[in-house]
C-alpha cells in the first residue's frame, strides 16, 4: 500500500540542468532521486512532486519533494538510504511520513529565496559556485530605496521570465532586503506565497542595474505598473540563486531548510 512521504533535499545544482527531468536524459535533481527511490523499490519509477522547479545551475537548502512510498524503511533509515544513494552533490535533511493529500508544492504557504553576491576584492574562489562575483560600484541607497518598492500583492509580470506559462501572475512579497552575509558576502532576500519563472533572477538583476545607476529606484514602479519586462535589468546569473526555505503549515512539518550559510 505504501504511504505519503515528504523528501526535503538540500543540494548544489552546478552541474545539473535544473530539479525537473528533463527528456533529454541531462542530469536534473529529480531524475537522480527519482532513480534512487527506484533502487529502493526494486526498480520502478517513483514518481516525485517538487515544491519548486529550480533552474539550471540553482541552488537549494530548503527544496522540498514528496512521493508514494511503498518501502518499509521508517522515516529516518529511508533518510539515510536516500542520502547513501544520491550523489553527494544532493543531499536529504529529512524524511516524514505526512497525510495522503500532501502536495510539496500546492501545500507550499510561503517561499524564501537568497541571491549571493561576491562583493569582496579580487572575487573568493570558494564562493565562485554560489555567488555571483560583483566588481563594479553599488549605490546601496538606490538599491534600499527600490526594494522599499517592491512588498505587496502585485502583479509581476514585468519580472517574469519569457518561458513563464503562469496566467495568474499575482502574487504577494513579503519580503525583499539586502543582507550582510560576512565581510565581501551580501545577498538579496525575498519571501512570497509564490514566484515566477525566473522572477527572483530579473528582479536582482534591475536591483543591481539600480545599485550601478543605470536605472533610479523609481524604474521598479514603471515596470509594475506597465507589466513590461523590457523596462527590467538583465537575468543574473543563476549561480547566486538557491531556494533556501520553504514553509508549511506545522502539521505538515513546518518549514525547511534555514537560514545556515550555503557553504
Amino acid at each position: 500500500m505504501g504511504r505519503r512521504v515528504r523528501i526535503d533535499l538540500a543540494y548544489d545544482g552546478t552541474a545539473y540542468h535544473g530539479w525537473q527531468r528533463q527528456r533529454a536524459g541531462q542530469p536534473t535533481i529529480q531524475a537522480a532521486l527519482e532513480d534512487a527511490l527506484a533502487r529502493l523499490h526494486g526498480g520502478g519509477r517513483v514518481p516525485t512532486r517538487g515544491a519548486g522547479r529550480t533552474d539550471a545551475g540553482v541552488h537549494a537548502r530548503g527544496q522540498v519533494a514528496d512521493a508514494r512510498a511503498s518501502t518499509r524503511f521508517p522515516d529516518d533509515e529511508l533518510e539515510r538510504a536516500l542520502s547513501r544513494l544520491l550523489p553527494d552533490a544532493i543531499r536529504v535533511p529529512r524524511v516524514l511520513t505526512v497525510p495522503e493529500e500532501f502536495h510539496a508544492r500546492s501545500a507550499a504557504v510561503e517561499k524564501t529565496y537568497r541571491y549571493v553576491l561576491d562583493t569582496s576584492p579580487g572575487g573568493d574562489p570558494f564562493a565562485a559556485r554560489f555567488a555571483l562575483a560583483w566588481t563594479f560600484p553599488k549605490d546601496d541607497d538606490a538599491i534600499a530605496a527600490a526594494l522599499a518598492r517592491l512588498p505587496g500583492r502585485r502583479d509581476w509580470s514585468g519580472f517574469a521570465g519569457a518561458a513563464c506559462t503562469a496566467k495568474d501572475r499575482v502574487r504577494t512579497l513579503r519580503e525583499a532586503r539586502l543582507v550582510r552575509i560576512r565581510p565581501g558576502l551580501e545577498a538579496f532576500v525575498f519571501t512570497a506565497d509564490g514566484f515566477l519563472n525566473h522572477m527572483v533572477r530579473n528582479l536582482v538583476g534591475t536591483l543591481l542595474a539600480i545599485g550601478r545607476g543605470t536605472f533610479g529606484p523609481e524604474r521598479i514602479d514603471a515596470i509594475l505598473a506597465g507589466r513590461d519586462r523590457t523596462l527590467a535589468g538583465a537575468t543574473a546569473e543563476p549561480k547566486g540563486l538557491c531556494l533556501l526555505r520553504v514553509a508549511y503549515p506545522d502539521a505538515l512539518g513546518g518549514p525547511s531548510g534555514g537560514d545556515a550559510p550555503l557553504w
